[in-house]
């Protein structure tokens, strides 16, 4: 049974955090919408929306991990997640709603520090601006209505491209669309990138998580083992459970400046 605990209006349409038996989400505008962030309350790190795990999965594919940022907060259980299995990383977010921030800080149990930041900006704001290179950028920006169509374009893919440090990933979570809205947006992010990489989760999710790399992404059977790798360096087995499928995108990149 669904309880409303909390109901906040925000510049961008109602905030709800809702809880269900053990788990606690947040979501958009209605009680029943998508749930934007998970987290269980007896257990906050376990982290039960499986396309969470899959993007961390993107870290098999970066050569050094100090400074990760990532646009959009929602409960902050990614954010969270890196803090704590990294602990010599620093974590910037970017979040564009003030309330989904104070949300986060009240229910989800977001706490801030020298390793975890939070800006309240806009996130293609935020990366168009002369800035410190990030290993790993994930973009993971919401509203009730999907995400917002500049964060969408090839501007913005362009930005969080030359925001990346040499051997960085960037990890972009596509959801609530339409096939064919899939499509076009694999194909705008893989040609910002020289090479692009599909992560799909289990079935219970319909995510796909695309990553970007400045360099050829390894062949799938290296990829495996670096995910094992990984795995074990961050003692979370459950990520190489997480992951089904990897698979090279559709083309790499063109070579011209969208900006002419």
């Amino acid at each position: 049974m669904l309880e409303v605990i909390h109901e906040a209006p925000s510049p961008f349409g109602t905030v709800f955090v809702v809880d269900e038996g053990d788990e606690r989400s947040l979501r958009f505008d209605s009680p029943q919408g998508s749930r934007q962030s998970v987290i269980r309350k007896s257990d906050p790190l376990a982290v039960p929306l499986s396309y969470v795990r899959v993007a961390l999965a993107g870290l098999a594919l970066t050569q050094s991990r100090s400074r990760v940022l990532v646009v959009g907060l929602g409960g902050g259980s990614f954010p969270m997640l890196l803090h704590e299995l990294l602990p010599r990383v620093v974590v910037e977010v970017v979040e564009l709603n003030p309330v989904v921030v104070e949300v986060a800080r009240r229910f989800f149990g977001l706490r801030e520090g020298s390793r975890l930041r939070v800006t309240v900006e806009d996130g293609a704001r935020f990366l168009e601006q002369e800035g410190p290179p990030y290993d790993f950028i994930f973009l993971d920006a919401f509203s009730a209505r999907g995400t917002p169509d500049h964060l969408k374009d090839s501007l913005f893919f362009e930005d969080v491209r030359r925001r990346l440090a040499p051997g960085g990933a960037a990890v972009l979570n596509i959801a609530f669309e339409e096939p064919r809205g899939v499509a076009a947006r694999i194909e705008t992010f893989a040609r910002a990138f020289e090479d692009c990489a599909l992560l799909r989760g289990s079935s219970e999710s319909n995510n796909t998580l695309c990553v970007g790399t400045l360099e050829p992404v390894p062949p799938e059977p290296l990829f495996w083992q670096r995910l094992k790798q990984l795995a074990r360096e961050l003692g979370f087995p459950a990520l190489t459970r997480s992951v089904v499928s990897f698979e090279t995108a559709v083309r790499k990149r063109a070579g011209a400046d969208p900006r002419g």
